[in-house]
């Protein structure tokens, strides 16, 4: 293992000072840094020497040892040097604390965990939901409503600044519309040591919706993006840490139209203000049409004005009260609009449980419903055009609402839209006008003639389809268990009389009862739950784990390597020879035999021999050559080649045949210890504690590149490399993580502020572990412009996580504390 640090001298040895101060090094205030010369002094010295030449004066340095001139930027100071970790290996370890207590066997029969999936297991459907999850510190909703959840709005601020794409200052306000009841979705299994992350818990609610509400979720989503200025921008879906309801979040603006009107006096600026808020009316329906989006009920508070003035549509407010006339609320008592043809859909619950809405969907609806607004906007009076569905005939109503139109836009600019409105109050649909013609008359009423060059086309709108919001999913999400007085056509017995709205936070409750097939899913993974396992036969912390000759093999810091059956993960054979601590491990599978390497602290490399029966004694063995402070074979890596190469102490890399074992070749470069390595493509990769990674050609074992950062203080020991395809990931001491594709860094990400010894990238999937105890499951995500990294869930862990491989839809995972942790997929 590449990561773990080397063992402790004896207790009364002396620690290694500084060469000038001759002050003990520490790990704390005297730190032994690495010069690029390979000199380690403290920090305080290396601040204190002189500049190399006056000319230079900030970003020189001469060494005082061997008086060579080096670089150095003083603005960084000396936390921009590495640490020497060879030094600091050498400091005395701290008393170790006391073991907990041993658990019992009943405890440990508790502790055993449940199923879960591995992974959110709905990588397809995040990719395309990726940007409408908002993330878990936005933290719109301040406090859960008590209770059920409701069906009508909750409203809240966004609590930190969000980037792309939601550009959302902090403290904007936003309504929040819930979208599933957590009551009636499938419980999940959690084990106590599995995390899912935020967007891993958003994106598994959402696939708990049917097809058809993620569908129009999404579509909600995208046109609002797309319409900006028109619609209040959707921004996406969020839940909170500890609530398991999903929240549709979508920008709140203040105040609404109807006080507009009653603030509105002067006839002149009436006119101008009515014709101003029916264009941006028709430009809004317009624009929802053009995204095959219908609405299918309308009421004038559905409508917000931005900073600027400007009319925008609320679509949370149209969902809400979409969701208030389907659970009965009657019409006339709400203010709400609905088309008779839709009204008449609504009445049929033959044709509302069969779903069959076939030619029945269309933007004319609509249309009725700008007809109805523009009437609440000359008249001021809602009640007018809610009046239609109450005693008395269509045509009657229709007369009355025409003699106030024509009283109050006679001898205005806006005379010609009485006839236009009454078209659009047509009781047959294809006698009703385009939007587009009736944005025209607005318009042609205020302008020259002649100016209407830029006017939209009657055939603006091409869609053949549409997704109708009041007969959506999203619409139907409301329980018959709340009450809501008389404006519910079947009130429950003793409910008082209250007038509800929309805006009420905690109106009704809501609950999606469709049950939803997970077997239709777009991940093949998704059913599949997994369990773990634990491997006990080391004494010591683990170092490495290799997969080879049909065998799981691991190395510990007891000088001893377990061979484990892959079958079943049963013990087979301990391996001893070596007489220091095993630091790395790896299998070679040729095409006649299969060996098993290991290297140790004091240097020494054994080869052992894998077949069916296992041989106690190594096949071959020897010792690199180095000085004794250098002693010690860090990490190994095999190549298709025929080479073993090890990385050393020595800031070395030694390539070895696997033939007669003799060295072939000394890689240089490193300015310290090599901490790690890695194959793939022909290219060799070594890490070390001076913060580069190197790349040598395996045929002539060549330098290639190093692959560094040039952001400042973004230097920190290299401890773990994994390959896969073009990418190299590298995990770092600070705990960061970089990511390079085709040997450029496209991803530099702090995961924690801890250590991170272990990263394997498998696929897509990526897991690190390190001094955190914790595993992290993480997915990148890749377009054509940048590499996303997508939290996906964390395993937390007893001990320290020193090592970790990927075989088979298996995790297995090395710990300090001597175990061997399998995660296993299972049915």
């Amino acid at each position: 293992m590449a990561s773990v640090a080397p063992p402790p001298p004896p207790p009364d040895a002396e620690p290694p000072e500084c060469p000038v101060c001759l002050s003990p090094f520490d790990a704390a205030s005297v730190v032994p840094r690495v010069l690029p010369c390979g000199h380690s002094l403290c920090g305080t010295c290396v601040s204190s020497l002189p500049p190399a030449s006056a000319s230079a004066a900030s970003s020189s340095l001469r060494c005082p040892l061997c008086s060579q001139c080096v670089p150095f930027s003083r603005a960084l100071g000396p936390s921009s040097l590495p640490k020497n970790l060879a030094l600091l290996s050498l400091l005395p370890s701290p008393p170790n604390p006391s073991p907990p207590p041993p658990r019992t066997a009943g405890a440990a029969s508790a502790a055993q965990p449940l199923p879960l999936p591995l992974h959110a297991a709905h990588s397809r459907l995040l990719a395309r939901f990726r940007h409408a999850i908002l993330p878990e510190s936005a933290s719109p909703l301040h406090s859960s409503p008590p209770g059920h959840p409701p069906a009508g709005l909750a409203l809240g601020s966004i609590a930190c600044d969000l980037g792309a794409p939601w550009f959302c200052p902090r403290g904007h306000p936003v309504s929040l519309l819930p979208i599933d009841d957590p009551a009636g979705r499938a419980p999940t299994q959690e084990a106590a040591f599995y995390r899912p992350s935020h967007a891993a818990r958003v994106i598994a609610a959402i696939d708990a919706l049917s097809s058809a509400a993620r569908e129009e979720m999404f579509d909600l989503v995208a046109a609002s993006t797309r319409l900006a200025r028109r619609v209040c921008r959707v921004y996406g879906a969020w839940m909170g840490p500890e609530a398991a309801t999903l929240w549709l979040v979508s920008e709140l603006h203040t105040p609404g139209l109807p006080p507009l009107l009653n603030e509105m006096s002067d006839e002149l600026e009436t006119v101008a203000r009515i014709g101003a808020l029916g264009m941006e009316v028709c430009e809004a329906l317009m624009g929802l049409h053009g995204e095959g989006l219908v609405l299918g009920c309308l009421r004038l508070d559905c409508f917000r004005l931005d900073h600027f003035g400007r009319c925008l549509l609320d679509l949370n407010e149209v969902l809400t009260l979409c969701r208030r006339i389907r659970a009965g609320v009657r019409l006339w008592k709400d203010g709400a609009l609905v088309a008779p043809e839709m009204a008449a859909i609504l009445g049929d619950s033959t044709r509302m449980r069969s779903r069959d809405f076939d030619g029945l969907i269309g933007r004319k609806s609509d249309v009725w419903l700008l007809g109805c607004i523009l009437v609440v906007l000359v008249t001021a009076d809602e009640q007018l055009v809610a009046g239609w569905n109450t005693d008395g005939s269509y045509d009657d109503w229709q007369k009355e609402v025409l003699t106030r139109l024509d009283a109050a836009l006679v001898g205005t600019q806006l005379e010609p839209l009485a006839a236009t409105t009454a078209l659009c109050l047509s009781y047959e649909p294809e006698c009703r006008p385009e939007i587009a013609h009736v944005w025209k008359c607005i318009r042609g009423a205020q302008m020259k003639p002649g100016a209407d060059a830029l006017a939209p086309g009657d055939d603006i709108v091409t869609q053949k389809s549409f997704r109708c919001l009041l007969l959506g999913e999203l619409s139907s999400m409301c329980s018959g268990r709340a009450v809501e007085s008389d404006d519910i056509l079947q009130p429950s017995q003793g409910s008082d009389d209250k007038n509800s709205t929309p805006d009420d936070v905690n109106s009704c409750g809501c609950s999606n009862d469709e049950s939803v097939s997970t077997a239709g899913t777009d991940d093949p993974q998704h059913n599949r739950v997994f369990k773990s396992s634990t491997l006990l036969a080391h004494r010591d912390c683990v170092t490495g784990l290799a997969i080879g000759g049909g065998f799981l093999f691991s190395s510990s810091y007891d000088k001893t390597i377990s061979v484990w059956s892959l079958q079943d993960f049963s013990h087979v054979q301990t391996l001893k020879g070596h007489e220091h601590k095993i630091t790395a491990i790896v299998v070679v599978d040729n095409d006649n035999q299969s060996l098993c390497i290991s290297g140790d602290s004091g240097s020494g490399i054994f080869i052992w021999r894998v077949g069916t029966s296992l041989k106690e004694e190594p096949l071959n063995k020897w010792y690199e050559t180095n000085d004794w402070i250098f002693r010690g074979v860090h990490c190994l890596a095999v190549s298709g080649t025929g080479y073993l190469y090890t990385g050393s102490k020595d800031k070395s890399i030694k390539a070895w045949s696997l033939e007669d074992y003799s060295l072939r070749c000394t890689m240089t470069g490193h300015k310290s210890t090599v901490s790690c390595l890695a194959v793939a493509s022909g290219i060799l990769y070594s890490g070390s504690w001076d913060g580069s990674i190197r790349s040598w050609w395996l045929t002539d074992h060549s330098p290639l590149f190093v692959l560094e950062d040039d952001a400042p203080g973004s230097i920190a020991p290299v401890l773990s490399i994994s390959t896969e395809a073009n990418f190299v990931v590298s995990s770092y001491e600070n705990g960061c993580l970089k990511i390079w594709k085709d040997d450029v860094l496209v991803k530099s990400e702090k995961l924690q502020n801890d250590s991170i010894y272990a990263v394997k990238l498998n696929g897509k999937w990526l897991y690190t572990g390190g001094l955190n105890k914790a595993i992290n499951i993480q997915e990148l995500l890749e377009d054509e412009s940048e590499l996303e990294i997508r939290d996906v869930a964390s395993i937390s862990c007893d001990s320290i996580v020193t090592s970790i491989l990927y075989w088979d839809e298996k995790l297995i995972v090395g710990l300090s504390n001597r175990e061997i942790k399998v995660y296993d997929k299972g049915s």
